[in-house]
């Protein structure tokens, strides 16, 4: 079973915050060119909701651009890195506002990219913005992982790529805005397996005392604790997925799951 470091290390958070200060101004000027005219007006009443909590996925648009606050581009270089060439189609779960299903979808390759979420806001938003930079191959739709599998046509499954960035405890404990939860590792990864042609892209909190205080105190003292490990959840994955680590978001490892020559029923 493959495993790694847990937790970053203080010397690799430095050397990959330097990495991203030196990067962020030429990223800048290397962003895709996109159709400056904007097919639908910004609604200007959106335009503070590009920013605020999550901080990590605050952006700016700027002359039909979309420009990443330092913040996100720490870990868009990260994440782009792990893209498959060529992209082809891609999902993003817990798409929040919705900057790396159009980061996707600004590459030739991809014919389509999707974003689900379960805050009506970010969906709209996200929504607004893509059409605003004349991207025609996104859709943002209010959704579960449950759903999809559910019903892969409705949200044009299966996909290429598939990011879950900060969202996996979510689909295993729940939230304080969607509480339904999966519960355990296997139906997930074998879920994502379903919907995956190729590639999960996933980092998260795979430890108990890392959840956020609401999961965490209803995670604690229960059956399932036990099994939420950063080592259970790799030995899960690899029943579908074999899996690498290609450093970390912020603490957090960065994991690339590339899906096995293997049927799942």
């Amino acid at each position: 079973m493959t495993m790694f470091p847990i937790q970053a290390s203080a010397a690799y958070r430095l050397q990959e915050k330097i990495k991203s200060l030196l990067g962020y101004k030429s990223f800048l000027r290397s962003l895709s060119k996109v159709d400056s005219a904007a097919s639908v007006p910004l609604d200007e009443t959106l335009i503070p909701q590009l920013s605020g909590y999550p901080r990590n996925h605050n952006y700016e648009i700027s002359d039909g651009k979309l420009i990443p606050s330092f913040k996100l581009y720490e870990r868009l270089r990260l994440v782009l890195s792990a893209f498959p060439e060529p992209l082809e189609s891609f999902l993003d779960i817990g798409c929040c506002r919705g900057f790396y299903v159009m980061s996707a979808a600004m590459k030739p390759s991809c014919k389509k990219a999707v974003g689900i979420d379960v805050h009506q806001p970010f969906v709209d938003l996200a929504s607004n913005v893509s059409s605003h930079i004349g991207l025609d191959n996104t859709s943002f739709h209010i959704a579960t992982l449950d759903k999809l599998v559910a019903d892969p046509e409705k949200y044009q499954a299966p996909y290429q790529t598939i990011l879950l960035i900060g969202t996996y405890h979510y689909l295993f404990w729940g939230s304080e805005v969607d509480p339904h939860s999966f519960g355990d590792h296997d139906t997930i990864l074998k879920a994502l397996s379903k919907l995956c042609t190729k590639r999960v892209i996933l980092s998260g909190r795979l430890e108990i005392d890392r959840l956020p205080e609401y999961n965490r105190v209803g995670a604690e003292n229960t059956e399932r604790a036990a099994q939420y490990t950063t080592e259970n959840f790799v030995k899960c994955a690899e029943k579908y997925f074999t899996v690498t680590c290609l450093g970390y978001l912020g603490t957090y490892p960065l994991l690339q799951l590339d899906k096995k020559d293997i049927r799942v029923s």
